[in-house]
């Protein structure tokens, strides 16, 4: 979508105003009160949003430095489920101080109310081991309630990433997945204290505009946290320039909706391009997803058996293991030389997809796969793709 939105921005008038420092450093009156209306319309918010409840910066990382720096202490911990986006690390640690804390599923299903124990006993583990953890950041899941009422039983705040609110599509083969519900859509009460809950959003995913710049935080019933981020906002102030591109845009519904729709479009024939492609190849992935760029896809059988170890053989075993049906995999000194080799060979093949290990993911040898392209862009990854993947598979067979 990168033709239409240069498209609509070329159109608009740069004023001189534009030029200078604008409103202040925490987001326009005019973004704010536009960012608010959006929410209210598309989000379904149990109570409406104000302006006075949000606060932008230059980007999402920025707001999650805001908010960490807010909640936390140097070195207290933020829980999120893995696989996880590899920017978290940063945008946690590195001026706030704080501790990103991947949380394993070991088997368990992510998305399930049965992954809240999996949080539970690594906060219980953390703060045996002296490590305070302040909150959990989480995707939308239809099991939200539940990671509520965990909340609320540690006393942290729950902070929802909804980047990709808008990032939705539908396809025969996820006909049946969970649609997005936003964290302000939920009645908090007997939940969680509702000055616990704050929201993530930005123009990055749902509006094709990493480059722009512009994040913005939502917290209904916190204005102390929200003051005390406003007093070091002007690290982060984001431009006047992206401040009126956004806010145009948001006051544009007709172009918003079509823009929502094709963008829609477009995304369910990039995932059913990969997908059907990933069947043909005998290559599993994680299914049900409707929403997002990717696909987390299952390269493990291309390493190599030699990469699986039994339960007692404990040699090569440097992390943790998860249960399969039939066998037990874990990430090993073989896995992970085995998986560097995958990795080297796509890169000489001209393929670029992301590893696994750069999202803290359980074990070795899964992939993220983009499919958020122009298609003849997918068509010419997918066959050199398929190209490498005949070559791996007559090298590990032959092993």
């Amino acid at each position: 979508m990168h033709k239409e939105l240069a498209s609509y921005f070329n159109k608009l008038d740069i004023s001189p105003y534009l030029l200078t420092y604008g409103d202040g450093p925490f987001g326009s009156r005019a973004l704010r009160s536009a960012l608010s209306s959006f929410f209210n319309d598309y989000f379904k918010p149990v109570n409406k949003v104000l302006p006075d409840q949000l606060l932008v910066a230059g980007g999402v990382t920025s707001i999650i430095d805001l908010i960490t720096f807010g909640v936390a202490d140097e070195g207290d911990g933020i829980l999120i489920g893995r696989p996880l986006y590899t920017s978290f690390a940063k945008d946690i640690e590195a001026r706030a101080g704080a501790k990103l804390v991947p949380v394993s599923s070991e088997g368990k299903d992510p998305m399930g109310e049965e992954m809240v124990g999996q949080y539970e006993k690594e906060l219980l583990k953390q703060e045996e081991d002296g490590t305070k953890i302040r909150a959990i950041i989480l995707a939308s899941v239809d099991t939200l309630k539940a990671y509520m009422r965990f909340c609320q039983k540690y006393h942290i705040h729950y902070i929802s990433d909804e980047v990709y609110a808008m990032s939705i599509y539908s396809t025969p083969s996820n006909a049946s997945a969970v649609p997005f519900t936003s964290a302000l859509a939920i009645d908090t009460t007997g939940l969680i204290d509702a000055n616990r809950v704050h929201i993530l959003y930005g123009m990055s995913k749902d509006f094709s505009s990493n480059g722009l710049r512009a994040g913005v935080l939502i917290s209904q019933n916190n204005p102390p946290l929200l003051q005390t981020l406003k007093s070091v906002a002007v690290f982060s102030w984001p431009t006047s320039i992206t401040e009126y591109y956004w806010t145009h845009l948001l006051n544009d519904r007709p172009f918003l909706d079509q823009y929502f729709a094709e963008n829609s479009k477009r995304l369910a024939a990039g995932y059913d391009r990969l997908t059907t492609f990933l069947r043909e190849n005998r290559i599993k992935w994680i299914e049900g997803s409707n929403a997002g760029f990717f696909v987390w896809a299952d390269f493990r059988g291309l390493l190599g058996p030699d990469i699986i170890v039994n339960d007692d053989d404990d040699k090569q075993v440097d992390a943790v293991a998860v249960q399969r049906p039939s066998q037990v995999y874990r990430t090993s000194k073989k896995a992970k030389e085995r998986d560097d080799w995958f990795f080297e060979k796509m890169i000489k093949a001209n393929v670029f997809v992301a590893s696994g290990n750069a999202f803290f993911a359980e074990e070795h040898g899964w992939y993220r796969i983009s499919f958020s392209v122009p298609g003849d862009v997918l068509d010419v990854g997918l066959e050199r793709l398929r190209g490498l993947l005949e070559e791996v598979k007559a090298e590990v067979g032959g092993r």
